[in-house]
């Protein structure tokens, strides 16, 4: 259903929590014609969502020519830092017919904010969302990683979110991965990240003009409206907890196929030489992932449909079908 597709490792910005330490170019990127070839490998597998990531996409010469010709086979979305997001670069986009835009902001507060990812960044980011919004984009969200810096900032960072008009609040906390090994104390505890999905999803009861939700799937362990929509047999609307290889893949820099982009990143296939759909019908790892038998804790849990915990931080911790270390929840069914 979903490509996240990380287009390059070159970024405008050097934030502290990186996890792929973007900055560079990485070696054996893929070029435009093979780009387009793997946008034509996606379209052909049936995918239904592209969703361009990075680094900062924007700063590729040819993110315009991707983007439009993806546009026509496919939806598709950016995730962008905002730096270089200005009127003119967002008309581009829109143009092109980027139907999804989502903008990192990390602080209600410019020094939260640019403390984070770099001076100007903030003022940068809030006139790209403003320009956005503007514009008429169809979907316009903030995603915002969470660590002690920004934590207790929560409540006016959604604040900020609703006054300026956009349509989704993500959040995600900050792994010690990457650029942010360095700062694994600012990592959240296991208790604080239940206790901020906890906080997401009772603010969401007060706010309804904006979709708050978070990329973590233990939101559906805390947030029984959003259950309760899901088992709905007249809503439209779904969930399998955490997607990676259930849903949707990754695509890396250099043209891996990997379940998930955010931790998950064991290889599957190569967009290079391999058939998207090929690889979705044979891979051993899909196949188990898809199957949900995972183990300890979240193979116990009452929750294993609805969350089935994060697979990312699964792998991290030695078996992506093992239990999720990161979770805070204790299944009614015990040892």
């Amino acid at each position: 259903m979903v490509i996240v597709w990380a287009l390059t490792n070159a970024c405008n910005l050097k934030c502290i929590h990186c996890a792929a330490e973007a900055g560079e170019p990485a070696r054996n990127e893929l070029s435009t014609e093979e780009a387009l070839s793997a946008i034509d490998n996606m379209a052909e597998a049936g995918t239904k969502h592209l969703l361009i990531a990075g680094g900062e996409p924007l700063v590729r010469e040819d993110i315009f020519t991707l983007a439009e010709y993806a546009s026509k086979k496919l939806s598709v979305g950016i995730n962008t830092n905002g730096f270089s997001l200005n009127r003119s670069a967002a008309q581009r986009l829109k143009d092109a017919g980027v139907n999804q835009v989502r903008i990192s902001l990390d602080g209600a507060k410019s020094k939260t904010h640019n403390l984070i990812r770099g001076k100007g960044s903030f003022e940068r980011a809030v006139e790209a969302i403003e320009t956005c919004v503007s514009l008429g984009f169809p979907d316009v969200g903030i995603e915002a990683t969470i660590s002690l810096l920004n934590y207790d900032e929560m409540p006016d960072m959604i604040k900020l979110a609703s006054d300026l008009g956009v349509g989704v609040f993500e959040a995600g906390d900050m792994a010690p991965a990457g650029r942010a090994k360095k700062f694994a104390h600012l990592c959240l505890s296991r208790e604080q990240r239940g206790e901020m999905l906890k906080f997401l999803a009772e603010i969401q009861e007060t706010i309804p003009t904006l979709i708050i939700t978070s990329e973590l799937p233990h939101i559906f362990i805390v947030n029984k409206s959003m259950q309760n929509t899901c088992i709905d047999p007249y809503s439209k609307e779904v969930s399998l907890g955490c997607g990676a290889g259930i849903a949707g893949l990754g695509l890396t820099v250099d043209g891996k196929i990997v379940p998930c982009p955010l931790g998950l990143l064991t290889e599957v296939g190569d967009i290079r030489r391999d058939k998207l759909k090929d690889t979705w019908a044979n891979s051993p790892l899909l196949k188990k992932l898809q199957s949900r038998k995972v183990s300890g804790k979240c193979g116990r849990c009452e929750y294993k449909y609805a969350c089935g915990g994060c697979r990312g931080a699964a792998a991290m911790a030695g078996d992506p079908m093992g239990e999720d270390p990161g979770c805070w929840y204790e299944p009614a069914l015990k040892r």
